[in-house]
C-alpha cells in the first residue's frame, strides 16, 4: 500500500502549478485614450489572470509588474463563446473603478471582441479589442 503522506503531497504539488497558457487582451476606445488590457487564462470560461488600464494620462494595475499606476483588482468575471463581463475594483475591493461588458463573435476563424467600457465618474467608451 503506497504511503498517503507522499501521496498527499504529491497531489498538493500538482494542484499548486500556476497556469502558464495566458495570453493579453487590449480594448481601446477609437481614438486610442482609453484602454483596458486583460491577461487571460486560455483554460475556457473568464480566467482573468491580471490587468492594467489607463485614460489619458490616468493608469491602473493590478500588480505594478504589469506597469505603472494606482492598484486596482479584478473583482468578477464572466465570460462563455458570446460575451465578457469584467468589473473592476479598487486595490481592497471595496468601490468599483471599472466595468468592461464585451460580445464576441467567430466566423471561419476570425474573432471580434467589442463593447463598452466604463471608467466610474470618468466617462464609457465604445472599444473594440485584439488579442496579443
Amino acid at each position: 500500500m503506497p504511503n498517503k503522506l507522499v501521496l498527499a503531497v504529491l497531489a498538493a504539488s500538482l494542484s499548486a502549478v500556476p497556469a502558464s497558457a495566458t495570453q493579453w487582451m487590449y480594448c481601446t476606445d477609437v481614438e486610442a485614450n482609453t484602454e483596458v488590457g486583460l491577461l487571460l487564462g486560455t483554460a475556457g470560461g473568464f480566467g482573468g489572470i491580471a490587468a492594467n488600464m489607463r485614460h489619458d494620462t490616468r493608469h491602473w494595475t493590478t500588480d505594478l509588474a504589469y506597469g505603472d499606476g494606482a492598484i486596482f483588482t479584478i473583482g468578477q468575471g464572466f465570460a462563455d463563446d458570446q460575451i465578457m463581463k469584467v468589473d473592476l475594483y479598487d486595490e481592497i475591493v471595496n468601490l468599483p473603478v471599472a466595468e468592461l461588458r464585451l460580445s464576441h463573435a467567430q466566423e471561419a476563424g476570425e474573432h471580434v471582441f467589442a463593447g463598452t467600457l466604463r471608467i466610474i465618474g470618468l466617462g464609457v467608451w465604445a472599444v473594440s479589442c485584439r488579442e496579443d
